[in-house]
This record gives structure tokens, C-alpha cells and sequence, in this order.
């Protein structure tokens, strides 16, 4: 391709060249342009024989002429196969081209003579913001006295736009000034296409990152710090995926206890972290406001809080599953939600007991007060509690099986009897081994009870 401006260029010099001289450039650059094994073209052959029958005949002036047509006419056969337009222009107080290839017309619809005919044509086709382009690279061309490169839209004739990658140079006559334009110009709006396609992508990839970047620091700002709850030993852990998902749960302590919620909001990403921000911000903030309400009275203020924000401010169609528990220092649980089943492990039997409470998802409804029931349980002393969401029980192995929940029950019992936090420890091990990938966040919350007589044995152990 490095020939085809070549070309055009030698075309442009055919101008000021005497006869002979041009025959041999023409000879020359026919050569240089068509393959070897394509110069004997049969439709080029009879202006060959042309030119050789009146170079027999003729005197040399006239014979020089007639090869001048004859290579001439090769040269535009073979100019005329190049996929791109190639075009000569006479400059002066205007621009007059006076010769443009057949390409135009599949470039931008126009014809060789309605190109030719309005010498103003294709400035009025060049795109309005880049005619600027051009102007400005065209100056350069004249100071520099070389060639120049632009890019430009065009607009076709039927209205679409087409990107134009044009390569030109300035011939200048004997007095330094500039005479001839001549050049080519190849259609890369598919390129351009790609390219936009790719810078696309480059972005809404730099975006996601970005966004996932904050929704792991609003998830690890989120998480709640270690707090000191009256007859309870807390151990927590969220292993956040690579996509982050919304997983929540937090421990507020209260004059009589403490109130304890875990949930989980659909979807992953940037918004999804958003949702759980709202959610720990507005249970904080009915809990402290409500000291004396249940946990279903709780609930459903938040509902109607985190509805309105979800669909109106954010315009999401997500959801939360969530259940929340109020915990008194005499062991009385009461709870209120939807979530996954949480486990109690008894310490006198050394089962697990699986409780269900009882409520729908938030968020997804104006009002569930009317689909949210109270329920309640008694801990005992040495009672263990774990809460978790559905990145546990759903983690799959190779095969695509969960780890469900009659697993984590079995890691529940058989080490109910150790620490929560070495009973987290077991869980993420059992769940590690267990998965082929992390698909979603792994959160648990387990907690201890420690009867308050219990605690009084223990506290004179201490002092003793």
C-alpha cells in the first residue's frame, strides 16, 4: 500500500513534466503499482499497440504524445483499482480539482462529474467541525512544504457520516508558491467504529472499578466495630466477593441488650452497597427513636423508608432480605424478618435448632406490616447462635452442589462447643473447601450467652 500515495503524488507532477518525461514516469509507476503477474492486462493491451503503431508512423513529437495517452490511460486503469480516492487539484484564489477516481462515488454517493463540476463540493461535504482540521493542517503543509495527514468527517449524500484518514502533499511552482494539491483519502469509519467501540468498553470497565472500589469501602466501613453487649461474646467475618454484593449486618447495643440485624440486598455492585448503607443507617435510626418497639415495628418503618429511596431516589427495582433481632440481657430473643433460617445450638442437648421468622422482603412493597409477625425464643446459659447470609449455603463445588444448610449444621455441631469466633473459623474453612469459586460474599455473625448467674459465677472467679 505504501505505493498508492506514490501514486497520486506522481500523478499531480504529470502537469509540468515535458512528454517523453511523463511517458517514463507513467511506465514507471504502472510498473511499481501493478503486480507482476498482472501487467499484461488484456484491456490495456490495444493502447499499447496504440502507441507503438504511431510511434512507426508519426514524428517523434507526435509518437511521444500518443505514449503519453497510451501510459496514461494505463495509469488511471490501474489508479482507478486502488480501494480509496485519489484526486489532483489546481490551487490558486480557489480549489479546482481536476481529477478525482470513481472511488467517490462508493465513499460518499457523489459521482466524478458532480465532484468535478462544484469546486466547492466537497468543502461543503466536510464535516462543519472539522473543517477547522483541515484548514489548520493544510497551513502546515504549505509552511513545512510537505506532506500532511488529517481526519476528518464527511457528510454523504445520503446524510450518514463517513470517516475520511486523507494524505496529501502541496506541489509549489517556480515561485515558492502553492499550485497543486494532490493526494488520497481512505474510508475508516469502520476503525473508527471499533475504536469507539473499544474506548467504550475502556470506560464503562474504568467506571465499574471505580464503583466497585467504593461499594468495598462502604462495605468495610459498614461492618460494625467490636462492641461490648452485656451477656453475649460476639465474633463476626465478611469475605466479600470480587463482585461486591450487599451484605449487611450489624450489633447495636441498648440499655437492656442489644438489637442484632443481618440481611442481604439483591444484586451486586455500587448500588447494591448503597441499599445496605440505607438500610444500617435507617435501622439505627428507628431502633434509637423506637427504644421500646418490636422488631416487626421496626421493620416495617424501614420498609417504607428504604421503598421510597430504592424506586425514587435511585431508581432500582432491588429488594432486601432481612430479619431483625432484639436481644435482652435475661436471654429472650425477639425477632422478626425475612432471611435465611437462623441456628441455635443448645448447649444441653448439643443439637442445632433451625427458626424460621417470619415477614417479606424489604423494599419490594409499600406496607408489610400485615405480612410481619413477632416471634420469640429463650437462650439458655451457654446457647450459640449463627446468623449468615446466602453466599454460605449457596456456595457451590465443582459440580454445582451447595453447601447448604444441613452442612453448616453439621460444622455448627460439631464444634458448638468452642468460641464464636473459632466456630466462624470452622465455617469459612468448611465453606473454602467446599466451593470451586466465590460467586458472592461470605458474612456470618455468631454470638454466646452467658446467663446472668453465669456471669456473676464468673465475675467472683475473676475477683477471687
Amino acid at each position: 500500500m505504501e505505493s498508492v500515495p506514490e501514486a497520486a503524488s506522481l500523478l499531480a507532477e504529470l502537469a509540468a513534466m515535458s512528454a517523453e518525461s511523463s511517458v517514463s514516469l507513467l511506465e514507471e509507476l504502472a510498473t511499481a503499482v501493478m503486480p507482476s503477474d498482472k501487467r499484461d492486462i488484456a484491456h490495456l493491451t490495444w493502447s499499447e499497440r496504440t502507441a507503438e503503431d504511431v510511434d512507426a508512423r508519426l514524428d517523434p513529437r507526435a509518437a511521444a504524445e500518443a505514449r503519453l495517452r497510451a501510459a496514461e490511460q494505463r495509469f488511471r486503469a490501474l489508479v482507478e483499482q486502488i480501494p480509496a480516492v485519489t484526486f489532483m487539484a489546481v490551487l490558486g484564489e480557489g480549489k479546482n480539482e481536476v481529477y478525482v477516481s470513481p472511488h467517490i462515488q462508493q465513499m460518499l454517493g457523489f459521482s466524478q462529474e458532480e465532484w468535478l463540476e462544484n469546486p466547492f463540493l466537497w468543502y461543503r461535504q466536510l464535516h462543519e467541525e472539522d473543517r477547522h482540521l483541515w484548514n489548520l493542517e493544510f497551513s502546515r503543509g504549505v509552511r513545512a512544504g510537505g506532506p500532511f495527514k488529517a481526519e476528518c468527517r464527511f457528510h454523504a449524500r445520503d446524510g450518514h457520516i463517513v470517516w475520511v484518514h486523507g494524505e496529501a502533499r502541496i506541489i509549489k511552482d517556480d515561485l515558492g508558491r502553492p499550485s497543486l494539491l494532490q493526494g488520497i483519502a481512505f474510508d475508516i469509519t469502520e476503525n473508527k467504529r471499533a475504536q469507539e467501540i473499544v474506548l467504550k468498553d475502556a470506560v464503562t470497565e474504568a467506571k465499574q472499578q471505580e464503583e466497585l472500589a467504593i461499594a468495598h469501602r462502604i462495605q468495610t466501613l459498614m461492618l460494625p466495630r467490636k462492641v461490648a453487649v452485656e451477656g453475649l461474646e460476639v465474633a463476626s467475618a465478611m469475605h466479600a466477593a470480587d463482585d461486591v454484593g450487599g451484605d449487611y449486618f450489624d450489633v447495636l447495643p441498648t440499655k437492656h441488650g442489644a438489637w442484632i440485624g443481618v440481611g442481604d440486598v439483591a444484586g451486586h455492585g455500587l448500588s447494591a452497597g448503597l441499599i445496605m448503607l440505607l438500610l444500617q443507617s435507617a435501622v439505627a435510626a428507628v431502633a434509637r427513636a423506637m427504644p421500646n418497639a418490636t422488631p416487626r415495628e421496626v421493620i416495617t418503618t424501614v420498609n417504607s423508608t428504604l421503598y421510597d429511596a430504592i424506586r425514587d431516589r435511585l431508581g432500582r427495582d432491588e429488594h432486601v432480605t432481612f430479619s431483625l433481632l432484639r436481644y435482652s440481657r435475661d436471654g429472650r430473643l425477639v425477632f422478626a424478618g425475612a432471611h435465611e433460617d437462623m441456628l441455635v445450638w443448645r448447649k444441653r442437648t448439643g443439637q442445632v435448632e433451625i427458626v424460621r421468622s417470619i415477614g417479606v422482603w424489604l423494599g419490594a412493597r409499600p406496607e408489610i406490616g400485615h405480612l410481619t409477625e413477632n416471634s420469640s425464643i429463650r437462650l439458655e446459659d451457654g446457647d450459640l447462635v449463627v446468623l449468615y447470609t446466602d453466599g454460605i449455603t449457596e456456595a457451590m463445588d465443582v459440580d454445582g452442589e451447595q453447601f447448604d444448610i444441613d452442612r453448616l449444621v453439621d460444622v455448627v455441631v460439631t464444634n458448638g462447643g468452642q468460641s464464636p469466633a473459632a466456630i466462624v473459623e470452622h465455617i469459612l474453612t468448611a465453606v473454602r473447601a467446599w466451593m470451586h469459586t466465590q460467586f458472592d460474599d461470605l458474612s456470618l455473625l455468631v454470638f454466646r450467652y452467658s446467663a446472668p448467674t453465669a456471669r456473676r459465677v464468673q465475675a467472683g472467679h475473676r475477683l477471687g
